[in-house]
């Protein structure tokens, strides 16, 4: 019993997990690859290190100096920053695909957003894509209460008139996954509405916030009349990603220009494709509501810090060599009794 147990452990597990890995290195290397990055929030880093601001959270928030040099650099490496109108013309045959194309999304729409990033991509002439709720609900207004708000409709026009595509998030930030049918299609189809009222655009593409991803929801928001929605995969998306279930890739808070540009580069978006398939797990074993107790059990407690996508490569990396250690023990003993 035994050895059928180490077996499964140690021979059974490695294969299907090395087939995984070798399905994320076909998707990362492919030639059409086309990453798209992901924010939310902005903090001028001068107040906070003056203290005038609060600047404890771990991946929602980006200092405003980095994100200035992080977008310089994507202009001066050459990258093309595209919408996802571009997106879809590309898909269709009916636009070139830049050489280096990129994607620049921030979720929520904070009011940063504006007084920080907008000054930046004006300067640099960059197109970038943010998504917002119409209507936050209080759970969302408390999270950034005295620290940050939200664009008003002016903001967001004027957002729109620089280039800038305003596209929904939801209308309250709910949670799609835990909603009714009839729920869940209100705050599909009501944030269009209202967002395509404020900024006389076209709003048919979605981030679908706080892990509320699921194949119903997918099909609503289909059936709601959205052409993409970026969900909580990760990576880089590709030819053959689904266009309502686009991966990203987290630009978190403190990142150098040096470790910013490397995640741009396959091998950098293979580790993050895995690290958050393995970061999906709680969700796909329990649900979004689990997944949610579990991020909060995990990223909120005191080992918070070991829980930041720089650092789990790390502890993946040393889990890795302790589990081939005792492959190697295993085996070893297999073939010496």
């Amino acid at each position: 019993m035994l050895t059928i147990v180490g077996i499964i452990i140690f021979g059974v597990i490695p294969a299907l997990l090395v087939l995984e890995v070798l399905r994320c290195v076909y998707l990362e290397y492919r030639g059409d690859r086309m990453p798209i990055l992901l924010y939310h929030r902005l903090v001028c880093k001068a107040d906070a290190d003056r203290g005038l601001v609060r600047d404890d959270e771990m991946v929602w928030a980006s200092y405003d100096t980095r994100f200035a040099e992080q977008m310089e650099y994507l202009k001066q490496a050459g990258w093309t920053t595209l919408d996802f109108d571009d997106f879809l013309k590309i898909r269709a045959g009916e636009m070139p695909r830049p050489a280096k194309p990129v994607f620049i999304t921030f979720d929520d729409g904070y009011v940063s957003n504006y007084t920080m990033g907008l000054p930046v991509f004006k300067r640099l002439r960059l197109k970038a894509t943010i998504y917002v709720s119409p209507e936050p609900n209080e759970y969302t207004r408390k999270q950034v209460e005295g620290v940050d708000g939200f664009m008003t409709p002016q903001q967001l026009r004027e957002m729109t008139e620089a280039g800038i595509s305003i596209q929904s998030h939801t209308l309250t930030h709910c949670v799609l996954a835990e909603l009714s049918d009839a729920e869940a299609m209100h705050e599909l189809e009501e944030s269009r509405r209202r967002l395509a009222e404020i900024t006389g655009g076209q709003v048919v593409h979605l981030a679908i916030p706080r892990a509320g991803y699921s194949r119903r929801v997918k099909r609503l928001v289909r059936q709601a009349g959205y052409l993409t929605a970026c969900c909580n995969n990760k990576g880089s998306a590709n030819g053959l990603s689904d266009p309502l279930a686009l991966p990203r890739i987290v630009i978190e808070r403190d990142m150098t220009v040096a470790e910013f540009a490397r995640s741009l580069e396959p091998r950098d978006a293979l580790v993050l494709r895995i690290v958050g398939n393995i970061k999906r797990i709680p969700e796909r074993l329990g649900g979004s509501g689990f997944a949610r107790w579990v991020r909060r059990k995990l990223y909120f407690g005191p080992l918070g810090g070991l829980f930041r996508t720089r650092t789990l490569k790390k502890l993946i990396a040393l889990a890795a060599v302790c589990y081939m250690a005792g492959a190697v023990v295993f085996f070893w003993y297999l073939l010496t009794t």
